[in-house]
């Protein structure tokens, strides 16, 4: 970087504060850069996602040498090209918001958030909510009528020149020596003991490796050294034709979701494998973008595995890519349940559902209909999480929770958390009247233990549209809605769906 490149740098961040968070610097298309505001549980990959940008020049722009020191709230400058447009910023309100408080934190008014959102009341808001804090200039320039939920695949993401092989040291996918180590972020709410339990760790390992005078006082953002949990590592060097190769997160958890993406300066075909599956890999920028989705099994053992890549090129060449990728069990509490039907405890009627969904959802349709992330399918509190290991009738706990349960009372409107296809309106024993969207990429979303659908098979519907209604059909022990999400035959979190962007 020169040094008048240096200096326009530091006088943009010592006037940050001036400029509104994730606003442009200027209102007008030829816009230089915007500024986001890190939200919790984002890092430099998922931000770069939201701006079709690559991390590495998010981190040049911002003088940043390490990309896991962003704090929440920090302001990041996002470089744009010449000509480029105001992405869509959006904000998923914790616990304990008012839209007051959303609005002060992103120099907006209460006024214009009501209207982009469309609220009748600033109290109409709810945890969980997806809420636009700046539309995308294609949606301002856009008719209401013509709105769509189309993603911006056309528009090409540049390739930066990274020396052959050493996409590998890209800024937001960290492959070290085999002694470099891990660390959790601390999150709100977490304890010691959760987080061992996450890990497989004992509280006194996690004492000794931190130096813990405290083991009852953690702070939220405070950086934790987890012994033998391993970093991504490549088996071999990279081929020259892979310019960046991604693994986020670094660390695989059984139950979610996985995203790997590659790069490369020449087109080429890539199949992988993973767990025994075999890989989907999303082919973009005429060959020369790739994307692969994973879901990691709930009940896949803690330890390391290998992802093993095969990339071709237009002369039949074929070079393998293996990096062997860290799994951990997540952490996932317990709960007794007692259910007065004991018939449909069967496990043979458990594995019948489960193997007709996971067929159902292991087609992958080419094109998606989802954009970054999914909306929450209903307006009402959660009451149970995905993952937590359930014992029924005094069983043991070798069953867990596939989905998020939503307390809504009877009748409460289901929504449907993208744009899609339904491919399922059924009765099934333990779900009750299901239905199941297609929203292509192997995404699928489930809604349960409806009263009523109000959609038919085959009907093609949006982000938002009322598909059913709460109710407490099959296995239920009263009116909920019971939400999945299955990656190509795989049940992973629904709420990883929500809180992150995915490619």
């Amino acid at each position: 970087m020169n040094e008048s490149v240096r200096k326009c740098l530091s006088l943009l961040a010592a006037c940050l504060f001036l400029v509104p968070a994730s606003l442009s610097a200027q209102e007008s298309s030829d816009s230089a850069f915007t500024v986001h505001v890190v939200q919790r549980g984002e890092n430099l990959f998922r931000i770069a996602l939201q701006y079709n940008r690559f991390a590495e020049e998010i981190a040049k722009a911002n003088g940043i040498t390490d990309s896991d020191s962003i704090a929440v709230g920090q302001r990041l400058i996002i470089p744009l090209t010449a000509g480029s447009s105001q992405p869509r910023v959006t904000h998923v309100v914790s616990a304990g918001e008012s839209l007051a408080r959303i609005a002060s934190a992103y120099g907006r008014t209460i006024s214009e958030l009501m209207s982009l959102n469309s609220l009748a009341s600033a109290d109409l808001i709810y945890v969980g909510q997806e809420l636009t804090i700046v539309a995308g200039q294609a949606e301002a320039d856009a008719e209401p009528s013509t709105a769509t939920n189309e993603p911006t695949d056309s528009q090409p993401v540049p390739i930066p020149t990274v020396a052959p092989g050493l996409g590998i040291r890209h800024s937001f996918s960290r492959f070290g020596d085999p002694a470099e180590l891990f660390a959790h972020t601390v999150k709100s709410g977490e304890t010691l003991s959760e987080i061992g339990l996450r890990y497989n760790q004992t509280i006194d390992a996690l004492v000794r490796a931190n130096n813990l005078a405290d083991p009852g006082f953690l702070s939220v953002g405070q950086r934790l050294i987890v012994p033998g949990i391993l970093l991504p590592q490549l088996t071999a060097e990279l081929p020259r034709a892979v310019v960046a190769f991604t693994i986020d997160p670094l660390v695989f958890e059984a139950g979610r979701s996985g995203r790997v993406e590659l790069l490369t300066n020449e087109p080429v075909t890539i199949a992988g494998q993973f767990l025994g599956q075999e890989l989907r890999v999303i082919e973009r920028e005429e060959g020369k973008r790739h994307n692969i989705l994973i879901g990691i099994p709930m009940f896949t053992a803690m330890g390391i595995y290998p992802l093993t890549l095969q990339l071709t090129d237009d002369l039949g060449q074929s070079t393998p890519i293996s990096a062997n990728v860290q799994v951990i069990t997540g952490g996932y509490g317990r709960q007794t349940i007692k259910i007065a039907d004991s018939e449909l405890l069967a496990p043979a009627v458990e594995e019948e559902e489960f193997s007709l969904l996971a067929r159902l959802t292991n087609h992958f349709t080419l094109e998606r209909s989802w954009i970054n992330s999914l909306s929450l399918p209903a307006a009402a509190p959660i009451n149970a999480v995905f993952g937590t290991l359930r014992s029924y009738n005094g069983s043991p706990f070798d069953r867990y929770h596939g989905g998020v349960d939503f307390a809504g009372a009877p009748g409460t409107a289901i929504l449907a958390a993208a744009a899609g296809a339904v491919v399922m309106v059924d009765r099934l024993q333990i779900r009750g009247n299901t239905t199941l969207i297609d929203h292509g990429w192997g995404l699928y979303t489930l809604y349960a233990h409806q009263d009523e659908i109000l959609v038919e098979l085959g009907a093609a519907v949006e982000a938002g549209q009322v598909i059913g209604t709460v109710g407490s059909t099959g296995r239920s022990t009263g009116p909920h809605l019971h939400w999945e999400v299955w990656l190509k035959g795989i049940n992973v979190d629904p709420m990883q769906w929500v809180q992150e962007v995915f490619p």
